[in-house]
């Protein structure tokens, strides 16, 4: 649907905010303006799309591509990554391991009366193996703490310097504009009037005579984060392997009553 029709959904199947002013009146007498349903739609969509990890891409360069630098261990993403699925480098058949900084880093001490620093690096620089995202999030530009920071492992050198391709879930990279009322949301088609409920929360949260309505505020609120459990439940199956089990594997086996086989 799209950002035209959403907002026509919002102010008047919504919120029911009519105009009673004829056409071309200088004044509006709508609750709400274009703009502030407009900044509402946009973080109705953004806090979607974080909590129901609905956006998968492996396709955006700026987003997915990640050149290495020789000896160089992290990298810090595109902001609008929230999780890293996968990472493969450019040509290769395979993914690389995902594991973390317990396993680059944890110390294994080779004799009880030594300590030998090198230990914490097991692999000299050279074809990474594998990747983690687990250290930290880097600040932006403005000091909020939200950049994912890849790191691989063990840390590539030439001729092994190529592009690690990402699978990736991430946040809206495009806002809604009033000059723009043909935009199409990023989340699924499925949920784009589900993130209303979370505008029209913001809406009619604030405490005022006219346009505030807390108790019906607090239903939009309960019916979105209803709307985003459904969609994350939705993207998980979609996004992982199912759980296998059988006998006789990981320490778990049959015996046959009476031989013990």
């Amino acid at each position: 649907m799209r950002f035209g029709r959403l907002l026509s959904n919002l102010r008047n199947g919504i919120l029911h905010d009519k105009s009673d002013q004829p056409n071309g009146a200088v004044f509006s007498d709508y609750l709400w303006d274009d703009q502030t349903l407009t900044d509402y739609i946009n973080e109705a969509q953004r806090r979607f799309a974080v909590g129901s990890c609905c956006i998968r891409d492996k396709t955006t360069p700026e987003v997915c591509l990640v050149p290495m630098v020789a000896y160089q261990r992290e990298y810090v993403l595109h902001p609008s990554i929230i999780a890293v699925i996968s990472a493969r480098i450019v040509g290769a058949h395979a993914d690389l391991a995902r594991a973390g900084h317990s396993a680059f880093d944890t110390y294994r001490m080779p004799d009880a009366y030594f300590f030998d620093t090198t230990s914490l690096e097991q692999y000299p620089p050279g074809l990474p193996q594998a990747f983690g995202t687990d250290e930290y999030l880097a600040a932006n530009d403005w000091g909020s703490v939200q950049n994912v920071v890849l790191r691989l492992y063990p840390v590539p050198s030439p001729p092994f310097v190529g592009t690690v391709r990402l699978r990736v879930v991430r946040k809206p990279m495009q806002e809604f504009t009033l000059t723009d009322l043909n935009m199409i949301p990023e989340i699924p088609e499925d949920h784009h009037l589900d993130m209303l409920d979370w505008a029209a929360y913001l809406a009619l949260r604030i405490v005022d005579r006219d346009a505030g309505d807390p108790a019906r505020a607090q239903e939009f609120k309960d019916q979105f984060e209803v709307n985003v459990k459904r969609a994350r439940d939705i993207a998980m199956r979609k996004m992982f392997t199912p759980a296998q089990w059988g006998f006789g594997r990981n320490g778990f086996s049959y015996a046959r009553d009476g031989d013990g086989s």
